[in-house]
């Protein structure tokens, strides 16, 4: 497996080795509002991760929602991409946090009111970090971090999400 460094040089070598597709598969257990999902692994067995709801939504509450994902995507990818822009930066981190937050109201995705947004109308990671720059220096890293996340791109409406519907029979 390569290192970040070797990683990075190749693709600012050759833009194309930056090229990649992720795939996961999502599966729907009997067991309250259960998803099985599970994703590939490069070198090693699948990841798999179950996805519930609590209680008074049907759930049996063995794992996160899917909402509580969507709120750990966002911090753990904010500090994977200020650990790669650290890097790229000469920057030591000595300390990380993310704490995401999100404001939803569950009546939009009931249908109860269709002129509210069934998801997030609010999300607001807060970012504590501790590292060995300036002020001047971390600032400039965090907007690094910020316009080159992949995550809070994604949810920022810069990818179409185009789902394709396949009914068995």
């Amino acid at each position: 497996m390569p290192s970040f460094k070797e990683t990075y040089n190749a693709i600012k070598a050759d833009w194309n080795a930056g090229e990649k597709n992720f795939n996961i598969e999502c599966e729907m257990l009997s067991d309250g509002m259960q998803v099985k999902c599970i994703m590939g692994n490069p070198g090693g067995d699948p990841f798999e991760l179950l996805i519930d709801a609590p209680g008074g939504l049907d759930g049996t509450n063995k794992g996160p929602s899917p909402l509580l994902v969507i709120l750990s995507s966002i911090g753990a990818c904010i500090i994977a991409v200020t650990k790669f822009w650290a890097k790229i930066m000469d920057i030591n981190i000595e300390e990380l946090k993310v704490f995401s937050r999100g404001h939803i109201n569950l009546g939009a995705l009931f249908g109860i009111d269709d002129s509210k947004i069934a998801g997030y109308d609010k999300l607001e990671p807060v970012i504590r970090i501790k590292a060995d720059a300036s002020e001047e220096k971390i600032n400039e890293l965090m907007d690094k971090v910020f316009t080159h996340c992949p995550v809070i791109t994604n949810f920022g409406g810069a990818s179409q999400i185009a789902p394709k519907v396949q009914i068995r029979k």
